[in-house]
This record gives C-alpha cells, sequence and structure tokens, in this order.
C-alpha cells in the first residue's frame, strides 16, 4: 500500500473510531482470513449497518483490525460472534471495556475468530 493510501486509511480509521466509539479489535488470524471476512460481512448485512474499520495494530507477527460501532449492544453481539477485545474510543488511546452481555470479561485479544 501507498504511502498516500496509508495515511488516507488511517484517517478514515481515526474518523470512525471517533464517530463510532463502541470498537471491537480482533487479532487477524495467520494464513487465509477470507471466509471470516466473509462472514463479517454477513454480520453487517445481516443489521443493515456498514461495515466500519478503525486503525490497524501490527505487533511482530500478528495485525489487529478494528470494527467500529455506533452502540455497545451491536459491538456487543459482534464480539460473541467474533471474540476479540471490546474498547472505547478515547481521544488519547482507547481503553477496554466491560462487555455488559459478556461472561468472559478479557479475551485476551485473541477472540473466536472463524467460529
Amino acid at each position: 500500500m501507498g504511502e498516500m493510501t496509508g495515511r488516507k486509511r488511517e484517517i478514515v480509521g481515526l474518523r470512525n473510531e471517533r464517530d463510532f466509539p463502541h470498537l471491537v479489535e480482533l487479532a487477524l488470524p495467520l494464513g487465509a482470513f477470507r471466509s471470516v471476512f466473509l462472514k463479517i460481512d454477513a454480520f453487517h448485512g445481516e443489521r443493515r449497518i456498514p461495515v466500519r474499520r478503525g486503525r490497524n495494530r501490527h505487533e511482530v507477527k500478528q495485525v489487529y483490525i478494528r470494527f467500529c460501532f455506533s452502540d455497545t449492544a451491536t459491538a456487543d453481539a459482534f464480539h460473541n460472534r467474533f471474540g476479540g477485545e471490546c474498547l472505547t474510543y478515547a481521544p488519547e488511546k482507547p481503553k477496554p471495556r466491560t462487555s455488559a452481555t459478556s461472561s468472559d470479561p478479557d479475551t485476551g485479544g485473541g477472540g473466536r475468530l472463524g467460529q
């Protein structure tokens, strides 16, 4: 990805996080993840909401992507289906939040992708 495209993606992601502050951060599975994205698209389609991605985060051998939602209930439903870590946008840094519907308060960011 070019520098200009990457910068634009970061700006759009930051704007999405600000405007849709209920975030779920997922660790991308290593290898093929097309089927996971199809399931994520289906989740959004079932609710008739657009897919809004936040910023990406890269660690040594892991990439994390954030999905942004306008309300806690939808973010919790997404979290319950795909795992990941629930966050709430704050201007400086997203902060972990406790899901009202989750029985597992700390998923460790690994999540249940692909289930």
